[in-house]
């Protein structure tokens, strides 16, 4: 019995200095991956189509939630349908310079999730890990033509508001294989998000107001998203980067009308791809509490 109290303390102190366990969890199934953190819902990850007469729409994020609860994300809206929460890609998916799919509108091409992973760090953060295949429909076959790996990492909460890290990268398994924007002028793909009410949206990046054109805008490596500081919009700031193969992103698709924003890569040059040789997409969403006016 002497020695109760030194073990008692003991036990205390290693109590406290092991690492909290991680708020952020998730619920996976087959249809969807659900991301919470402390019970309240983050994101939701579509493994698999609703709709089979669109067999491509899967592989993106819908909803993405403020802190607060808000929904801040559309998907499918009645003005382009084909847009879809957050999610990434490309018009023009060309085998041999040859189109071989669309992408953007889901058309000849599909993804097979194979697995999904949910690992929390010691951080408090969690990382989701989804593992899929590339399936273009050509002369009535499935040809498969790249794998993608895409690491989803939910950061806790820091000063009420949230970061989320993308990395994605898609390995041809062919030769030949080249991914493009769209084939005009905008030269629009890649990775994007639909926004709620993009019609009011405000846009800034490196600590200046920027201008929505029909075409790309050069600016930073970073745009941050705001909506009026009125009832009825969301009290939030949303800020996105984004890289390819290590490099910032520096042109930008944005819309203050009914439609997405993109980080434009690679623009409406298709960039060729090597088999083997993976394209590593990364991108950071920040979810801030709007300033007070």
């Amino acid at each position: 019995m002497r020695h109760s109290r030194p073990l008692l303390a003991l036990a205390c102190a290693l109590a406290f200095a092991l690492p909290a366990q991680a708020a952020v969890d998730a619920k996976l199934s087959p249809d969807q991956v659900t991301i919470t953190d402390d019970g309240k819902p983050v994101l939701v990850y579509r493994a698999r189509t609703a709709d089979p007469a669109q067999p491509g729409r899967l592989n993106y994020i819908h909803p993405l939630y403020a802190p607060d609860g808000t929904a801040l994300t559309e998907d499918g809206p009645a003005d382009h349908p084909h847009q879809r929460g957050v999610f990434w890609a490309w018009h023009q998916v060309k085998l041999n310079g040859q189109p071989a799919a669309d992408g953007w509108f889901m058309t000849g091409l599909t993804y097979f999730v194979k697995g999904q992973k949910f690992q929390g760090q010691t951080d408090g953060s969690g990382v989701l890990t989804v593992d899929l295949d590339w399936m273009v429909s050509k002369d009535g076959e499935l040809v498969y033509v790249a794998s993608e790996t895409t690491k989803i990492t939910v950061h806790p909460l820091d000063k009420g508001g949230r970061t989320l890290d993308f990395d994605t990268a898609i390995t041809p398994k062919v030769d030949g294989l080249s991914l493009g924007g769209s084939d005009d002028a905008k030269g629009y793909g890649g990775f994007s998000i639909r926004l709620v009410r993009p019609d009011q949206l405000t846009f800034a990046s490196q600590g200046k107001v920027v201008q929505p054109q029909v075409g790309q805008v050069s600016a930073g490596s970073s745009m941050g998203f705001t909506w009026p500081a009125s009832a009825g919009y969301p009290a939030w700031a949303v800020g996105l980067a984004c890289k390819a193969n290590g490099q910032p992103i520096t042109q930008w698709i944005l819309r203050r009308e009914l439609s997405m924003q993109n980080c434009a890569f690679p623009g409406r040059v298709p960039v060729q791809l090597t088999k083997g040789q993976p394209l590593r997409l990364q991108a950071a969403i920040v979810i801030q509490p709007r300033k007070a006016p």
